[in-house]
């Protein structure tokens, strides 16, 4: 997919595994520090982070609330808005990388050309510089997250060098925000199965939310603002969740009476929480 692919360890140095130091006299994490870092996903697809619409006119915010159905974890956003397509650019990347297994960054060389030809099916000019405009929102962008007692500030690219001549960039993800999504246990499968599902951003949404949300129910009041997008109307809703019954198997999605409801497993029949 990429002309070089390479791997560079400890690009901005070497991380540690939690618990175990970072071998420069640095105490340890704590239990609690650690269940911390441990990004529950549903901040990153079950919410407004990444809108559920392609947008036109980009708008920069500060300090913006972002709503998501993780109830232990609030999430603020500084830099221009993300949508559907940045999560597609992010996810395209994130497949790219071996199991993160420590907070230690590495990066990984990537051709421009081969991830607009994923991400958008074509390579050409104006293709590969959408690809790199929205790497380099990804790495201007900025994420505050709290529980109420710790505060985390991240980015989602970490840094991006782009060589314009060679056609190629060097890209570090946050580990953090890599191991939350590799918490399925097929990231490539499941970025495969997106790029596959018709370029509509709901359906790309949703797909998102089944994969990574808890045993909830949205109700239907909470979808658009939740999503990020206005239209997510019941009726639309529909149409989307029947255009991904076409294409993958929906065993964790269905719209109820009180809105939509998402399952553990195919077999999870049982009520989930429900969001007011």
């Amino acid at each position: 997919m990429y002309d070089d692919d390479t791997l560079v360890e400890g690009w901005m140095g070497q991380g540690w595994t939690p618990g175990s130091g970072n071998g420069d006299g640095a105490e340890d994490l704590t239990q609690k520090e650690c269940a911390f870092l441990s990004l529950p996903p549903e901040l990153f697809f079950a919410s407004e982070l990444f809108q559920g619409q392609y947008v036109r006119r980009r708008t920069y915010v500060r300090d913006y609330p972002i709503q998501s159905t993780c109830a232990h974890r609030t999430l603020r956003y500084t830099g221009v808005r993300l949508d559907q397509f940045d999560q597609d650019v992010f996810l395209a990347c994130a497949a790219r990388f071996p199991r993160q297994k420590s907070s230690a960054p590495c990066a990984r060389k990537m051709d421009l050309r081969g991830l607009a030809r994923e991400v958008l099916k074509k390579a050409g000019t104006v293709d590969r510089r959408r690809v790199a405009e929205s790497l380099r929102r990804l790495e201007s962008g900025r994420i505050k997250i709290r529980d109420g007692r710790f505060t985390c500030y991240l980015q989602p690219i970490q840094k991006a060098l782009f060589d314009d001549k060679a056609g190629y960039c060097l890209i570090e993800l946050n580990p953090e925000i890599l191991r939350s999504l590799q918490c399925v246990d097929n990231l490539q499968g499941f970025v495969q199965e997106r790029f596959r599902l018709p370029k509509v951003s709901m359906d790309r949404w949703l797909h998102g939310v089944m994969h990574y949300s808890d045993h909830i129910c949205i109700p239907f009041a909470g979808l658009p603002a939740l999503s990020g997008n206005a239209n997510a109307v019941p009726v639309l809703v529909a149409e989307s969740l029947d255009r991904l019954s076409a294409s993958v198997k929906l065993y964790r999605l269905r719209l109820g009476e009180g809105g939509l409801e998402i399952s553990r497993n195919a077999r999870g029949n049982g009520e989930g929480r429900c969001l007011v």
